[in-house]
């Protein structure tokens, strides 16, 4: 079994970069929430895939998800048709547009929380990068970056 790298409380230590393939995003996601606590997120990818909404949806049950907002690629819709249901559970919103970012910002009781990767939320057994930053202006950023794009709504 692979030795995974730390993840620090962010409030410790504003920016962490880890190279790895001994996690996937979700559980990077999961460590983040418990030292933010409950959280509203955005999270912008590619594409998405069973793995991270099942745990997506495992976080949203015990509370540490309140609300969830996705920004996601036109082309990833066909796929995503596949596991609509899933999305309809793991998020409160989905957005079709132009995006290639892979971002997750987690606003919970503490200044936001950004996760910058270069994994989509599939599985890649791949060595990824994770750019983990405590930052408002970061995050107001990319919110408002994500926020001006022309998307189209999961029905």
């Amino acid at each position: 079994m692979k030795t995974k790298p730390e993840i620090h409380d962010p409030s410790q230590k504003k920016v962490q970069v880890i190279l790895t393939d001994a996690f996937q995003l979700g559980y990077v996601l999961e460590k983040l929430l418990g030292f933010t606590g409950a959280a509203d997120i955005t999270v912008s990818t590619f594409s998405t895939g069973e793995e991270f909404l099942r745990k997506l949806i495992a976080l949203r049950r015990i509370g540490l998800v309140r609300t969830a907002r996705l920004f996601t690629d036109f082309k990833a819709a066909e796929k995503t048709a596949k596991i609509n249901a899933m999305l309809r559970a793991a998020y409160d919103e989905v957005r079709f547009c132009k995006n290639h970012s892979k971002v997750i910002i987690i606003e919970g009781i503490t200044p936001p929380v950004l996760v910058l990767a270069s994994q989509n939320q599939t599985r890649g057994n791949r060595l990824e990068n994770y750019t983990i930053i405590q930052s408002k202006v970061t995050a107001e950023y990319c919110l408002a970056t994500l926020n001006s794009l022309s998307t189209y709504t999961l029905i």
